[in-house]
């Protein structure tokens, strides 16, 4: 039994955003491991950024022009929204270091960088299994708990940049990056939050 109307079209379209925002966040990830290409990492989710701009630009191009939808079409445009968000975040945060000339990195950024990703993950599984609703829900529950976690992360690295570091420029650049890693997972909370809501309404 299917839980939505057959229109394939729309579901690979999502699916094809969320694999390109999940591309973004693993890339990401390698900045942190590959610091010294930083810029090239940050070009290579620029790219992404620009081609899922273009899916989502489909996506509302085909919903401007389709009498039936599968989903309500306000629920479609808030997906695209909320996956659109995202992307853009992780795109700014990876500029950002090259902006502020940071010279290394913090341990404390890693470890959230790599929960961002996870989360993104998470995301690309949950729109798979949306057409037929099955496994949504965990999806969605892992992101909450990586959004949990991260929160945690957050706080040990705010205190500890304030108990070590003594330049207030680093405290001010360090402060900008940490608050975007967690509003960028807040993000990824809000596209699983999106998702279970659309679930729950088509029911």
């Amino acid at each position: 039994m299917r839980l939505f109307p057959r229109d394939e079209k729309y579901f690979s379209l999502l699916n094809q955003l969320a694999s390109k925002v999940k591309e973004g966040g693993d890339i990401f990830a390698k900045i942190f491991a590959d610091y010294s290409n930083s810029a090239n990492y940050a070009q290579q989710i620029k790219d992404i950024e620009l081609a899922c701009d273009d899916l989502a630009a489909k996506i509302t191009q085909k919903l401007n022009s389709s009498f039936i939808t599968p989903i309500d079409r306000e629920d479609i445009y808030l997906l695209i929204t909320e996956l659109d968000d995202v992307i853009d975040m992780i795109n700014d945060l990876a500029r950002r270091f090259e902006i502020y000339g940071i010279s290394a990195l913090k341990p404390e950024s890693a470890e959230i960088a790599n929960l961002l990703s996870r989360a993104t993950v998470e995301i690309e599984s949950a729109f798979a299994m949306l057409e037929r609703h099955e496994g949504v829900g965990e999806h969605c529950r892992n992101v909450k708990q990586i959004e949990k976690r991260a929160d945690s992360l957050y706080n040990e690295a705010v205190r500890r940049l304030f108990r070590e570091e003594k330049d207030p420029i680093e405290i001010i650049k360090w402060m900008a990056i940490y608050e975007e890693l967690e509003n960028s997972i807040d993000r990824c909370k809000d596209v699983a939050e999106a998702l279970e809501a659309v679930v729950v309404k088509n029911k």
